[in-house]
């Protein structure tokens, strides 16, 4: 069965939502496969709304398009996820959290330029795309893997270890200390002019286009990213077997769903699973939602309680 999703200001009503119905209550936090990625209303969805499950579920979700993992671990920024998860007199006790993390960060640090807004040079290892003449002085101006600057992808993948180590750790300072957190991978992007409002042209392919990458490395290069960025999420699982497994950390590799069916490479629209560059159509959306529910409901019956 479908779950009900109670966005987090609910939270604050008189009387708030009524979870203790609900056989368990997850929290969520994501950037935005747990929310609307497009303004077409009609073809709009996100995981939380296709999981599903043996019992009922209520998702109390804290999401919101554009979140990063930064946001996610800064109460500044949010003021309903840390204030639910651990703030004492206010926090929940929860049997699972959710958290949709790893993406719009690769999305926002692919889109830094060589030379910031203030005119002055952006030094590689604060970026991780590299110009054709970096790249080729890198090794060939013509292979995916000599767009990407090391240094820069070191940084962003330190960043998001230490801020999933940062929300475990903040998981384990309140009421749901040692309960699972749920996170997963990203089926791989075309890159196509295919976007929303604010952002008409997607995310990569302005960014790739700025750069003047060559159109025959965009796609293998955005493979070769999202791979990185699938095998850093999987060594987070607890039962990885690497060193930077972490304790209670479920990963579902949505990323190997062979279901999901890629956009055209060109098409400005609508396209395969996808409603536009990096969103799934709630076609799409379905497809992971069944198994990643059923990975879920397998999961928690490990957990007492």
């Amino acid at each position: 069965m479908r779950p009900v999703v109670y966005p987090a200001d609910y939270m604050l009503r008189d009387p708030p939502p009524p979870l203790e119905q609900y056989a368990r209550r997850l929290l969520a936090e994501g950037d935005s496969w747990f929310t609307i990625g497009t303004l077409n209303l009609p073809r709009a969805s996100n995981v939380l709304f296709t999981l599903e499950f043996q019992q009922p579920v209520a998702i109390v979700n804290c999401a919101y398009p554009g979140h990063t993992l930064h946001h996610m671990v800064d109460n500044l920024h949010d003021p309903y996820f840390d204030r639910l998860l651990r703030a004492p007199g206010f926090a929940s006790y929860w049997e699972a959290l959710l958290i949709s993390g790893g993406g719009n960060d690769l999305i926002d640090a692919a889109a830094v330029g060589p030379v910031g807004s203030d005119g002055q040079a952006v030094p590689a290892a604060m970026r991780l795309l590299l110009t054709p003449a970096e790249a080729a002085a890198q090794g060939s101006a013509d292979q995916a893997l000599s767009y990407v600057s090391e240094a820069g992808w070191s940084v962003l993948a330190g960043y998001l270890r230490s801020n999933f180590i940062e929300l475990v750790a903040r998981r384990d300072q309140g009421p749901s200390a040692g309960r699972p957190l749920f996170t997963h991978t990203y089926a791989t992007p075309t890159v196509r002019a295919s976007g929303t409002v604010g952002a008409k042209q997607g995310w990569l392919h302005p960014a790739m286009e700025k750069l003047g990458i060559p159109l025959p490395v965009r796609q293998p290069l955005a493979e070769l990213l999202f791979g990185r960025l699938r095998a850093l999420l999987l060594e987070l699982d607890q039962d990885s077997g690497l060193p930077g497994a972490l304790p209670q950390v479920h990963v579902f590799d949505s990323a190997a769903l062979s279901t999901i069916v890629p956009a055209t490479p060109g098409a400005t629209g609508i396209s395969g699973d996808w409603v536009n560059e990096i969103h799934l159509l709630p076609e799409g959306y379905k497809k992971m939602g069944l198994p990643f529910g059923q990975f879920i409901d397998q999961t928690l019956a490990r957990y007492p309680g």
